[in-house]
């Protein structure tokens, strides 16, 4: 069954859906403490929103935020994933979401090219940040992934 349901994942790269990956994922499900680990999640404490722990001005990260979204998701939906893309966007200056047409589910996977492209852009925005510079950052998120 994890074949069949990685290959509906990983629709723009199959290959990335091999063996390995199905057998390390069924590996791990079919662990004595796999149920435990899932049991765990029940118990942790409620998620913060997104506009809570991004916001500098509230005790979270302030600084510059890639979201490398993939466009062409398979587990919830491309119109979900513009959804999210959309309300990563509206959240606050200094997020800057990439939103990937060749991309997933995964988009690290499915598009790595794309997704290092992103980074490698955006990196000046982080070392602004890094350095106490926040004035140019915002300037630099608009180019991101154009």
């Amino acid at each position: 069954r994890v074949p069949a349901l990685l290959d509906g994942i990983y629709g723009d790269r199959p290959a990335n859906a091999d063996e390995a990956l199905a057998f390390a994922i069924t590996q791990g499900a079919c662990s004595p403490g796999a149920a435990n680990v899932i049991g765990s999640g029940q118990k942790l404490a409620t998620n913060r929103p997104l506009n809570e722990v991004l916001d500098g001005e509230a005790g979270g990260f302030g600084g510059p935020v890639l979201v490398p979204q993939g466009m062409n998701d398979k587990v919830s939906g491309p119109a979900r994933a513009s959804e999210r893309a959309d309300v990563f966007e509206r959240l606050r200056p200094g997020v800057k979401v990439c939103r990937l047409e060749a991309g997933g589910h995964c988009p690290q996977d499915d598009a790595p090219e794309a997704v290092a492209a992103a980074i490698l852009e955006f990196l000046p925005a982080v070392r602004e940040y890094a350095q106490g510079d926040t004035s140019r950052g915002r300037a630099a998120e608009s180019t991101v992934g154009a």
